[in-house]
């Protein structure tokens, strides 16, 4: 591989940039569909009960009402909208038995919005009120309220390797500590949005979903159709951050359409998005930890606890990938993870940015400064002397690392922000009430080997050198449609202006994974190159006979054949194409999750009067393989970097004691603005990955994962106040600076 290259690794434009930025980008509830009924969904205002009475006929009078469906139209199938085909089943698409605050008991379809709102007030709905549990660690108690049989444990997780026991008993030093941190909502810019039609037996889904693929294979198990009959098309999407990575709406509005026999429409409102979809993962994790006197870590032990809400989710596969990452980062001979992933009556916690990882980051990260404190050693040696190296291999994944370039990412990122000098300046007291904080993370591009991940993908050479590339990879505003097109590019030596990417369609697209785990571009963009090669070698070989030229002689660029050895020979791809096009395919599953790793450095400030600090500067390294689109990944790190710092500061969805969600909105739910934010500073680091299109890895959560521990670890170096519950609020900070 050429490391000059033509496209690969130039910060271009998003290709979509002007549809987005001018509003011609149709989103989910953008989509113009002639005739469509809009559909309001009734939802439960108790967080536990049984359904003894729903009547519906009062709203089905209304005139403009087409349709009502509740537990009594739907399927006894049981599916979970997570799609891992691992995860519990546990769900119907309307049930009798209510399990939290906001679940749908029913939806309406009229002429328009106002009706559909008018129909839901007319439907009434007896409750048979049950105990309720919102606290996990209650919630496994033998006496508690049981939400769906008789246990409230959904999963229990365990990975171990080494002998634990053995290892602390070897260890010079133990230290243990707990660590929670908080439910955290997506808040995409753009709200969950579908549309369903059903004629002549044939459903048809338009959806803002990470997964249409995923969402095609759930609608055919919950209604026993055949999946041929079934068409996704896939929207623009307004952002998804995993909150678009399961099926939560679509059955419903599917459902509505076959029984109504018409088109409709359902797009959630923001406060419905607050409490009907899913958050990150309340958790409970407590950590031990047995080191050498030099800082050698000889054993771990850790015991979490995950809080699922009313159903499991992606709840059990979340808890499994939070023992491979940031416990293999760090090479500990022996390791021992249990953690319980718990039923409660509360909103639904699923898929994440970061996906537990930035739960166990907090805890590990956090107490490896306090073991680096207690031993006198510097907070990057001890990590740098700990960490896993390229030839390693991950012991909860089984698999060799094949690229890393942590040890580079550490020090770039500590460079940056001079933490040398004001390491000194903060020692001496030249800079009071300063603090640094370094955190690190690996993170998988994909979910190999846990879960069966595929793309197939067309390269289409069309008769006038035009290019088509079919493909079902969903751009949820991460840029992947741009980096295929570069990928694709520089395989067939065509400018980019001349290649066209689909937007997934399940009837017109082949398979794809859906945009999950940071492994769309390792995943789809290497299906995409090697459909590329395949063109590129159709297209040379077709060249050779009409040039009259060896293949292995030929070149291609800027759309036009030659010969090394006659170049004042040359032809465009068009006159080569003549009236057949060519056509490039490529089926790819991965052979790696190919890790990317990550260093983050923050400089803070604390004010220890009002028990406030601000953030002064955050620098974080990323090894992403080779940066397809610097531009795209300096987005994603800083993107990243301020859903982390949300995560450490500020968010936290609030329940009374009853289930209920208080702070559904933008105004009492604290998103940080832009007012908020201190420099953030994106490092990219190259450490090539043989088995990534281009040697590319993913790179759309890790920066994310390490803000909370980078952030606390500043605040411990400023004051002395270890924060060990997120998120880190005034008057946590405050209790801990008395304490």
């Amino acid at each position: 591989m050429a490391e000059k290259m033509t496209f690969v690794g130039k910060p271009v434009p998003k290709v979509d940039a002007v549809q987005l930025a001018t509003g011609k980008a149709e989103y989910g509830d953008d989509i113009k569909l002639a005739g469509a009924l809009h559909v309001k969904l009734l939802v439960s205002p108790v967080a536990h009960a049984m359904i003894k009475k729903i009547d519906t006929s009062k709203a089905e009078a209304l005139p403009g009402v087409e349709g009502v469906v509740t537990y009594r139209d739907s399927p006894r199938v049981t599916f979970n909208p997570g799609f891992y085909y691992s995860l519990p089943k546990d769900r119907y698409v309307f049930d009798k038995k209510v399990r939290f605050v906001g679940e749908p008991v029913a939806a309406v379809a009229a002429v328009d919005k106002d009706t559909a709102e008018e129909a839901l007030k007319l439907i009434e709905v007896e409750y048979e009120e049950l105990p309720v549990v919102l606290d996990p660690e209650e919630a496994l108690k033998p006496d508690a309220p049981k939400i769906h049989s008789d246990t409230n444990l959904t999963a229990k997780i365990t990975r171990e390797w080494g002998n634990v026991e053995k290892g602390f008993k070897e260890s010079d030093y133990v230290f243990e500590g707990k660590y929670t941190t908080a439910r955290q909502v997506h808040a995409p810019i753009e709200p969950h949005a579908c549309a369903a039609s059903f004629e002549s037996g044939k459903l048809t889904i338009w959806t803002n979903s990470q997964i249409p693929f995923h969402v095609r294979s759930v609608l055919s198990e919950v209604f026993s159709m055949p999946q041929h009959k079934i068409r996704v098309i896939n929207t623009f999407v307004g952002g998804g951050f995993g909150g678009k990575d399961e099926v939560p709406i679509e059955p419903m509005v599917a459902l509505l359409a076959m029984k109504v026999g018409k088109t409709v429409r359902l797009a959630l409102t923001r406060e419905e998005v607050f409490y009907a979809t899913t958050t990150r993962h309340p958790s409970i994790i407590w950590l031990k930890t047995g080191v050498k006197k030099d800082g050698t870590l000889v054993a771990r032990q850790v015991k979490a606890i995950l809080n699922t809400g009313a159903y499991a989710s992606h709840g059990p596969t979340v808890a499994g990938a939070m023992s491979t990452r940031e416990l293999g980062l760090f090479k500990a001979p022996n390791v021992k993870f249990e953690a319980d992933v718990v039923y409660t009556n509360s909103p639904i916690a699923g898929a994440f940015r970061g996906y537990g990882n930035p739960q166990q980051s907090f805890a590990v990260e956090s107490q490896l400064d306090e073991i680096a404190e207690k031993l006198g050693i510097d907070r990057i040696e001890i990590r740098c002397k700990n960490t896993i190296r390229k030839g390693d291999v991950n012991p909860g994944t089984g698999a060799k690392i094949e690229s890393c370039g942590l040890e580079e990412c550490m020090r770039d990122a500590a460079d940056r922000i001079g933490w040398r000098q004001k390491s000194r300046d903060i020692a001496n007291g030249k800079l009071k009430n300063r603090g640094l904080g370094i955190a690190c993370l690996m993170h998988n591009s994909g979910g190999h080997p846990y879960i069966n991940e595929y793309s197939a993908v067309v390269v289409q050479i069309n008769e006038d050198g035009s290019v088509q590339v079919m493909t079902g990879a969903t751009d949820i505003g991460q840029g992947i449609t741009t980096t295929i097109t570069q990928i694709v590019a520089e395989e067939l030596g065509v400018d980019m202006k001349s290649i066209t990417v689909s937007r997934p369609d399940t009837e017109v697209v082949p398979m794809d994974r859906g945009t999950y785990a940071s492994g769309l571009l390792y995943i789809s963009g290497e299906a995409a190159r090697k459909a590329a090669v395949d063109a590129r070698k159709q297209l040379l070989k077709k060249a050779a006979k009409v040039m009259k030229a060896k293949v292995g002689d030929l070149e291609i660029a800027k759309g036009s054949i030659w010969s090394r050895k006659r170049p004042q020979v040359k032809k465009t791809i068009h006159e080569i194409i003549g009236e057949v096009a060519v056509v490039g395919k490529s089926a790819h599953t991965p052979p790696s999750n190919a890790p990317s790793f990550g260093a983050q450095c923050v400089e803070l400030e604390v004010d220890p009067e009002s028990s406030t600090f601000k953030i002064l500067r955050i620098t974080y390294a990323a090894d992403v393989g080779r940066a397809i689109n610097p531009l795209i990944v300096e987005g994603q790190i800083e993107g990243g970097a301020v859903m982390g710092m949300g995560f450490a500061l500020t968010e936290n969805l609030v329940l009374d004691g009853k289930g209920k969600t208080i702070n559904k909105n933008f105004t009492d739910y604290k998103l940080l603005h832009a007012s908020d934010l201190p420099k953030i500073e994106p490092i990219i680091v190259e450490s090539l990955e043989p088995t990534g299109p281009f040697a590319a890895k993913g790179v759309g959560e890790p920066s994310l994962v390490p803000v909370a521990p980078a952030i606390a670890n500043a605040i411990y170096q400023a004051v002395g106040a270890r924060i060990i519950d997120l998120p880190i609020t005034h008057d946590r900070l405050f209790k801990n600076m008395q304490s």
